[in-house]
């Protein structure tokens, strides 16, 4: 931040140790810090509405004189509470407004005196009011900032805060980007930007300015990922140029690999014959297939004499993937181990020496992989699955047990490409666009809590068919103890009420490992019919004879998470089935209608991402990424302009050393680290 802007806050005007204190709570310990607390919304004042026309339950602002005298009433233990009361009149009808323990805003109005009462409106038989509103004199009429708060402070003096910081340090704000592209562009200058996102004459205003400061924060971040892109390309890594023949690896697969799959596992074979390090983000659809690729390139590692490593989010994933891989290795001779959290001690010890010593090839596992205890003999390939659970800097802790190992993430939550090269702008992208053949598409289906003897009627006719179903249960609250009890209730209440004499099973995230492998196993091997779960079984749970998908409560997930649950029936040759269970009305519902209308996964990202914006879809990669607090990655005209404006900056040789630049490298530089821009 500039010089002066660094200033400690109690700099400035009216802002003493003890409201210092108060903001600090907030993340505000400096003028900077202050300016860069955006407002959340906006209330236009300047719109009112008579108070007959006041509706229950919505917003309202009426301009309205007061009177009566305030008068006030004490209650509660030892008149603990304070009621202040008045009536107020339009012209047109007149109402009583309460404040509560609001003495300071009480004493300041005056009968006669005529002001914006702004709230949410109340109306009980032919009386209107509006409830605890806030109160501005008449004439101060306008648009007014709303911040988050927290204890012991109020908008009001939040806003006179930022107010007189504008007043008295906006000649030290310096324009970051050059005159030619806010011309270009339609941007308006930093200043003026300050000044309309905290206190905008009219809508357009604000819009201007938030404008502004998006472009800027997904310029940075664009720029910081594509300097990351550069340096990626120079870190040497063990080329592996070894000749292998696929066609033995392809033989072994009971299946025929599509023709997406197989452009996919030559793109990054190309990549890991060079010497250069490969950083490569393979996403594809649900079901396309993208754990065969993995495999592929492990194979192909091992054929080079080098060992890979597979990291999953949660130990069912791991799980899982330990036991299809290892059952395709064993008939390669190739040795795969499994470490997780759970693995005992013993265990642990034999797998460490194993992959120390070379025996052991391939390693998959959680977040025990990257424990400084485990170390590899070569390690050529690090496959991280489902990248947008991960930190950047768990991915590079597993990267740093080898010498620049080449590096693939795997995502089945697929986004349109554009977006992919942005928000991954330091990988290169591939996509698997094909799905197996022989997949049946999934009938999907809306239905109410009335439903459910017809709906788990027709699960117990696809039983009794030999087929198997998931259940994924109503999570009442978000915790360990209640996602435990939840499952198990609910369990049990289907075994009694409707899925007698059928074999159940639950699992949820709290089981210890053994139990959750056996469960998963005797899944996988039909011994379970039903298994009814969390959304643990969200990502890479494979059971080709599952063809029931009964989703309860299905107003509580995101589409994108919607797709994954789905996504875990019709993997085999038979029709399948997907129920979404809810009682809501109104766009909730509309929303799971127009989910049923599509199996095709860009579609419902694009969707999931104009419903509920990037947090959904991507989770952790998008919480916390560096300098997005405005901005969002579902803003796809915003981010074509800022990749326009980064592209137009970067194509200019050594452009961080250019003057007309350097703001915006400082930018870059507190980012994404002081090594970034070099």
């Amino acid at each position: 931040m500039e010089n002066g802007l660094n200033n400690k806050i109690t700099c400035i005007k009216g802002v003493g140790a003890k409201r210092a204190e108060t903001l600090a709570k907030l993340g505000i310990e400096t003028v900077g810090d202050l300016l860069d607390y955006y407002p959340r919304a906006y209330l236009d004042m300047s719109k009112t509405v008579p108070i007959r026309e006041i509706t229950d339950g919505e917003p309202a602002a009426v301009r309205a004189t007061l009177i009566t005298d305030v008068s006030v009433k004490r209650t509660g233990r030892g008149g603990s509470l304070a009621l202040y009361s008045f009536f107020v009149s339009d012209g047109t009808d007149s109402m009583q407004i309460t404040l509560f323990n609001q003495k300071y805003t009480a004493e300041k109005l005056m009968r006669g005196g005529e002001y914006i009462f702004y709230g949410k409106g109340e109306v009980t038989g032919f009386f209107r009011t509006i409830k605890s509103p806030i109160i501005e004199p008449a004439d101060n009429a306008s648009v007014f900032p709303v911040y988050p708060l927290s204890a012991g402070i109020n908008q009001k003096m939040l806003r006179t805060s930022v107010r007189a910081a504008l007043n008295e340090y906006s000649g030290l704000i310096k324009e970051t980007l050059p005159d030619e592209i806010i011309e270009k562009y339609g941007l308006i200058g930093r200043k003026e930007a300050y000044e309309n996102i905290h206190f905008p004459e009219n809508a357009e205003d604000s819009k201007k300015a938030l404008h502004r400061f998006v472009i800027e924060e997904l310029l940075y971040f664009i720029l910081g990922l594509s300097v990351l892109k550069k340096k990626n390309r120079k870190r040497v890594s063990k080329p592996l140029t070894c000749p292998v023949d696929m066609s033995v690896f392809y033989s072994s697969l009971s299946f025929e690999l599509t023709g997406a799959q197989k452009r996919v596992i030559n793109e990054c074979i190309e990549d890991m014959r060079r010497p250069l390090s490969m950083t490569r983000l393979v996403q594809g659809d649900v079901g396309s297939g993208k754990t065969v690729v993995a495999a592929a390139l492990m194979y192909y590692a091992k054929m080079c004499g080098a060992q890979s490593a597979m990291m999953a989010p949660t130990e069912v994933l791991a799980v899982q993937h330990h036991s299809n891989l290892s059952s395709l290795f064993e008939k390669l001779g190739i040795t795969c181990a499994l470490l997780t959290g759970s693995t005992g001690a013993a265990e642990r010890r034999r797998i460490k020496e194993g992959i120390l010593s070379g025996k052991i090839d391939i390693l998959i596992g959680t977040h025990a992989l990257i424990q400084k205890d485990v170390a590899f003999k070569d390690l050529a390939l690090v496959i991280a699955d489902e990248q947008h659970r991960f930190g950047v800097n768990q991915r590079s802790a597993l990267t740093e047990k080898g010498e620049n190992p080449h590096t693939l993430i795997m995502s089945a939550t697929p986004i349109p490409r554009t977006m992919a090269l942005i928000l991954y702008g330091d990988l290169d992208v591939s996509v698997i666009d094909e799905l197996p053949a022989g997949r049946q598409n999934i009938s999907s289906f809306v239905v109410n809590s009335a439903a459910h003897e017809k709906m788990y009627g027709y699960l117990r006719e696809q039983i009794m068919a030999g087929r198997q179903a998931y259940v994924v249960c109503p999570l009442i609250e978000e915790n360990d103890e209640s996602e435990t009890r939840s499952v198990i209730e609910f369990s049990e209440q289907l075994a009694e009420k409707y899925l007698k004499y059928i074999n159940i099973a639950y699992l949820h995230g709290k089981m210890p490992a053994k139990e959750k492998e056996t469960v998963l196993r005797k899944f996988s091997e039909g011994e379970i019919s039903v298994l009814v779960s969390t959304t643990v079984i969200e990502v890479g749970i494979n059971v080709p004879n599952a063809t029931v998908m009964i989703i309860e409560n299905a107003e509580k997930f995101g589409l994108s998470q919607l797709h994954q649950l789905r996504g875990r029936v019709g993997r085999g040759s038979k029709k399948s089935w997907c129920f979404l269970v809810t009682d809501l009305g109104g766009q909730s519902r509309s929303r799971l209608e127009n989910f049923c209308k599509t199996t095709d996964g860009f579609e419902i990202s694009r969707q999931d991402l104009e419903l509920r914006g990037p947090g959904d879809l991507f989770g952790s990669r998008q919480h916390g990424l560096p300098g997005l607090r405005l901005a969002s990655l579902a803003d796809m005209d915003s981010l074509h302009d800022a990749q326009q404006i980064a592209s137009e900056i970067t194509s200019k040789k050594g452009w961080y050393s250019l003057p007309e630049y350097s703001e915006i490298a400082s930018a870059v530089v507190r980012l994404f680290g002081k090594t970034t821009v070099v």
